[in-house]
């Protein structure tokens, strides 16, 4: 018998994980971080063995352990999910199953294509930044009560320029797993043709025709090739039914509703000349929630830090159009070009102090490793591993964008200004006027049909945003208060 399990969790330093299992529901096993440092324990099963501190494990990852010396054969049990320690990060867990084992079952688990030969795993790549090979391969296991020989996977990738590998062979014990891992070289020395990338891994063994499902020795993984875009989340080029997604945004923490970045990074292999971004965002987002896009430098992502952006928008205002279409496009005033690096491209929520809740979607089908995909918490000036991929798209060509422009007839002036703004619009109508800081932070709001005069001269000299809309569209422009 074996429990199956989605989870996540990081550990601390004194503390561990277990699966307790009794028949009785009395006889429980008390037990201590080391508990198993002694030896077995019946019924006692550790989650992750040899975990270091401060490790993370992916987010979800399955789980299966083999319970049938303490619950095999009996008419009852019941099963205990057991934190020891004294302190602690978090222990998620869901999707809780009891399977029976199978004579002779294998399982693909998952399989990968990463063009970075580092694990990380693009769903759209623009072809000058593919390398001359991939590396590819996936994890298999013997699901079944008996031993299966000569497992094996076979890897196949269909599109314009298809490419295939093999694993070596090997034995696998009942509960025995493996992984292939290899270096591929690419078609054409890793110039690939646009287009769609469908791969195929399937596992194999000598009594593969003795099993009861072979429909799990397969697994697929798609990418894309395409000159328009780079992009960490395959939404719309996933197999069908393998696409999960979920969001994060500016209610996700108790005490970030303003500030929270999530970030996407993309490594570039040549320079490159990026134009814009687009994210997806949920249909429960609240328009006049507002974003700053930026781009950032990696270089201290190591310690957790994130730098000063090396370019960043205006403040951009999230419509009722945005909201309707479930993403928002955006083009740089001035077209950025990147040195071969590798680049956080980042996108600043903002809720209003909590009223206009803002998400930006989360690709959860393909887990990412490290700081692939993150989020920076203003309330601590950290950034964490977000472990999946967020809808974050840089543009690898000009975009052609809904304009956020303001009313026609409309003007601020003077500009620069000691203090006082004139503001003044031919057409009659209900006009929003804010300022605000180069955070984001709104310092000032003004309501009027048509002119009004803004005093910025109780706030600090330096640069601010004036952000004017009458509930069609709206625009920012800089302001110097001098």
């Amino acid at each position: 018998m074996v429990l199956e399990f989605q989870t996540f969790y990081r550990k601390w330093t004194n503390e561990n994980i277990y699966i307790v299992v009794s028949t009785n529901n009395t006889d429980w096993t008390v037990l201590e971080p080391t508990s198993l440092s002694g030896g077995p324990i019946p019924g006692v099963y550790e989650v992750f063995p040899g975990m270091a501190v401060q490790e993370v494990i992916q987010n979800p990852t399955q789980v299966r352990i083999n319970i049938s010396d303490a619950a095999g054969n009996q008419p009852q049990v019941w099963i205990r999910f057991y934190w020891s320690g004294e302190w602690g990060y978090s222990w998620f867990v869901d999707d809780v199953k009891l399977l029976e084992q199978p004579a002779y079952e294998l399982i693909m688990e998952n399989g990968f294509l990463s063009h970075t030969g580092n694990g990380e795993e693009y769903g759209r790549i623009p072809p000058q930044h593919l390398q001359t090979t991939m590396r590819v391969g996936g994890d298999f296991l013997n699901f079944g009560v008996n031993a299966m020989t000569n497992c094996q996977v076979l890897m196949n990738v269909n599109g314009p320029s298809g490419f295939s590998a093999s694993g070596n062979s090997v034995n696998l014990a009942s509960a025995g797993g493996a992984t292939m891992d290899q270096s591929v070289n690419l078609p054409n020395g890793g110039a690939l043709s646009a287009g769609l990338y469908q791969g195929n891994f399937t596992v194999t063994a000598s009594e593969t025709d003795q099993e009861e499902d072979a429909g799990n020795n397969t697994y697929l993984r798609n990418f894309e090739v395409t000159p328009s875009w780079y992009t960490v989340d395959g939404i719309g080029n996933h197999p069908p039914g393998y696409q999960t997604l979920s969001s994060i945004g500016t209610n996700s923490f108790t005490d970030d509703a303003d500030g929270v970045i999530v970030l996407n990074q993309y490594p570039f292999r040549v320079p490159q000349t990026v134009y814009g971004l687009e994210f997806l965002i949920t249909s429960n987002t609240v328009e006049n929630s507002y974003v700053i896009c930026a781009i950032y430098d990696t270089t201290t992502t190591e310690t957790f830090d994130l730098l000063p952006p090396l370019y960043e928008t205006d403040v951009i205002d999230i419509t009722a159009a945005d909201v309707a279409a479930g993403k928002v496009v955006v083009s740089f005033d001035v077209p950025q070009n990147l040195s071969a690096n590798a680049y956080y491209f980042g996108v600043k929520l903002f809720s209003n102090g909590g009223v206009n809740t803002i998400r930006v979607v989360d690709d959860l089908t393909v887990a990412q490793p490290g700081l692939t995909s993150a989020i920076y918490l203003p309330s601590d000036s950290r950034i964490y591993s977000n472990g999946n991929g967020f809808a974050i798209r840089a543009a690898m060509q000009p975009l052609v964008s809904v304009p956020e422009l303001v009313a026609q007839g409309v003007s601020l002036s003077p500009n620069p200004t000691t203090g006082l703004i004139q503001f003044s619009a031919e057409a009659v109508g209900n006009y929003r006027i804010e300022v605000l800081s180069l955070l984001g932070e709104r310092v000032m709001e003004e309501r009027t049909s048509g002119n009004a005069t803004l005093d910025l001269s109780g706030l600090a000299k330096g640069v601010y945003m004036v952000r004017v809309g009458n509930g069609l569209r709206t625009g920012v422009q800089r302001v110097v208060l001098e």
